[in-house]
């Protein structure tokens, strides 16, 4: 099957709209190290290598973290290689289901992720954005803020079970109003 140029500026198209998902997807596959970035990028390259095997029509939100888990296992694996510590399979494929949800139970939820980091006190805040959403490293933060590194590690943990909480209360109650 040959991609007229309507059909890949759908595609492309897909891909664009699915980037934040994907980004959050292996994120959640990688709490805490770095590369993901590399990992997303590589993942664009085999959606656009693959693209004639997607199905149009089916969800493609769910293909593409089909494939980003494939690519963040490899990159796992990697660095296995060199010795590094990594959470195992299991967490792995329960994460996996996140992604793979009904795209409006992954806007909920997305949504109340949102509504979540909004009551975050400010250092709190501060600390997630830096770590999901700049370029620079937790170390980088740490020399910053004069925290040590796994102080920083320690909290975040504490932050993301604190939001995990709250996006199950806010999901709970969004429905009970629906």
């Amino acid at each position: 099957m040959n991609f007229d140029a309507a059909q890949q500026a759908e595609f492309v198209g897909q891909i664009a709209r699915h980037q934040a998902a994907l980004h959050a997807y292996i994120i959640s596959l990688m709490p805490g190290m770095d590369g993901v970035d590399d990992v997303l990028q590589e993942t664009n390259l085999v959606l656009w290598e693959k693209r004639k095997t997607f199905e149009p029509g089916s969800n493609f939100r769910a293909w593409a973290c089909a494939i980003a888990r494939f690519k963040v296992m490899n990159h796992r694996r990697k660095l296995a290689h060199l010795g590094l510590q990594l959470f195992d399979d299991e967490l792995a494929d329960q994460l996996g289901a996140e992604c793979e949800a009904e795209p409006e139970e992954f806007d909920e939820r997305l949504r109340a992720l949102e509504t979540c980091l909004a009551r975050l006190q400010e250092p709190e805040r501060g600390l997630v954005e830096h770590r999901y959403f700049s370029g620079s490293t937790l170390h980088d933060y740490a020399a910053k803020s004069g925290r040590p590194v796994e102080s920083l590690r320690v909290s975040l943990f504490r932050i993301r079970a604190a939001l995990k909480k709250c996006i199950t209360g806010e999901i709970t109650i969004h429905r009970s109003q629906s």
